[in-house]
């Protein structure tokens, strides 16, 4: 593997893995196929063709907004047409970062305003109980499991096989 081929292989990955899995010798072909010799690297204008290609296709195989609102943030499932994309999300590394993130960053605000409204910690505080800053901890508890149960869900919705936490 040559300089060329490395920088092409770094700039489609740009596209979805399932993309270069199925097509990405095909693209890798061409551009190997349309270098100049001894060129080492692709052009500019090659490079943003190959990433504005890649992210293109990687926001085209998304559901519309409100379907990816309701399954990133509530857990609801999505139609079956983008059931490769779940799929795709459900084996992302980064599954258990941004949907729990994502979550948490949402009930954050609704703990506040619960504690603020009912006076928990001032409760708490007059019975010798002290906990600082209390919603943080439940909702990324809330988050992490809710998370869980949405890619269990998904899984058995779709009948996505077995995925692994990895």
């Amino acid at each position: 593997m040559d300089a060329y081929e490395r920088r092409c292989r770094l700039l489609m990955r740009a596209y979805s893995p399932r993309f270069r899995e199925h097509r990405g010798q095909e693209l890798l072909g061409t551009l190997l196929d349309l270098a100049a010799p001894g060129q080492t690297r692709p052009t500019l204008r090659d490079s943003l063709d190959i990433v504005r290609g890649g992210l293109l296709t990687r926001i085209g195989d998304r559901p519309p907004a409100g379907q990816w609102i309701g399954y990133r943030l509530f857990g609801r499932l999505v139609p079956d047409q983008y059931r490769m994309w779940v799929r795709d999300d459900l084996h992302s590394t980064l599954y258990f970062f941004h949907t729990p993130f994502l979550r948490f960053m949402l009930i954050i605000p609704l703990l506040t305003g619960i504690n603020e409204f009912l006076g928990v910690e001032e409760f708490l505080h007059a019975h010798g109980v002290d906990l600082l800053n209390w919603p943080i901890p439940v909702a990324f508890g809330l988050a992490a499991r809710s998370a869980s149960a949405t890619r269990r869900r998904a899984r058995d919705w779709y009948g996505l096989e077995r995925i692994d936490a990895s």
